[in-house]
């Protein structure tokens, strides 16, 4: 009998409107795969109001976040939100995806479960040149170059249930904290690419299939700041790359924070913004 199968997002009050274009273009194109919302925060009620209309669930085990706000304070000064997604690696779905509350999705994600297989971890981009370490992980013998190499933008990860356990990310944190000076600590996004590449399981992300493979099909994060990327009716228009799994307006452009003049793809996300859910 196959597992369940279904899709958290981090949120709280604070980014109602992004999350709402997100919840929009995801039920726009997903209507029936079930969603869970990992609060950031106490502050989510407004956002959890929402849930009746856009079909998902809140998650309930408040245990279980604050163990999540407690390995966040083994690299900050106060907890972090942002690692609550770990949670999802203990929630109700035998296989997940995990996508950030700051994009729209514009396609259905159902063929990233098939392209999961053999793989313990699923990002949507990897290898990116800055991300998660700071050029002295190079010579800090911590990680191989295929380890630190990997790089991936935590904001889409595919997995399955248990692949990443509290016990084995608590018995993680001792070496962890020891590669910390060589992290860009900001969000959980350097350790999170730490566990997975220490795991033990094999880890790839759809960009790095699509280059391996040849395969254009593959579906792509772009991020909103690529240059030469337009929006037209609620999808992206850039011939040169594949199709768009989803958009992601990541710093420094978010659209609740600047002059609509001054963010890329703003009519993407108003887009989304006004578009009534799928019911």
């Amino acid at each position: 009998m196959p597992g369940t199968r279904g899709v958290y997002f981090v949120a709280n009050d604070h980014v109602l409107e992004l999350a709402t274009v997100f919840l929009s273009s995801f039920r726009h194109n997903n209507p029936d795969i079930p969603l869970r919302l990992i609060p950031f925060d106490a502050d989510h009620h407004r956002i959890a109001a929402l849930g009746e209309r856009y079909g998902f669930t809140v998650w309930e085990d408040r245990d279980l976040l604050a163990r999540c706000d407690e390995i966040s304070l083994s690299f900050h000064d106060l907890p972090k939100g942002h690692f609550r997604k770990l949670a999802a690696w203990a929630g109700e779905f035998d296989e997940f995806l995990y996508i950030d509350s700051d994009t729209a999705v514009l396609a259905n994600i159902d063929f990233a479960f098939d392209r999961l297989a053999g793989y313990g971890f699923l990002t949507a981009t990897s290898h990116l040149p800055g991300r998660a370490w700071k050029d002295s992980i190079e010579e800090s013998g911590k990680l191989t170059p295929e380890q630190y190499g990997y790089r991936a933008n935590t904001g889409f990860v595919a997995s399955r249930k248990g692949t990443l356990t509290f016990a084995g990310i608590t018995s993680a944190l001792p070496a962890a904290r020891e590669v910390a000076p060589h992290m860009k600590l900001g969000y959980e996004q350097p350790f999170l690419n730490y566990l997975m590449v220490t795991s033990g399981h094999r880890y790839t992300s759809l960009q790095h299939l699509r280059t391996t493979t040849g395969d254009r099909s593959i579906p792509g994060e772009v991020f909103a700041w690529t240059p030469g990327v337009e929006a037209k009716d609620g999808g992206i228009v850039h011939p040169a790359d594949p199709p768009t799994l989803m958009v992601h307006w990541t710093e420094p452009v978010k659209p609740t924070r600047q002059a609509p003049e001054d963010v890329p793809l703003y009519d993407l996300w108003r887009y989304y913004r006004d578009l009534r859910a799928v019911t």
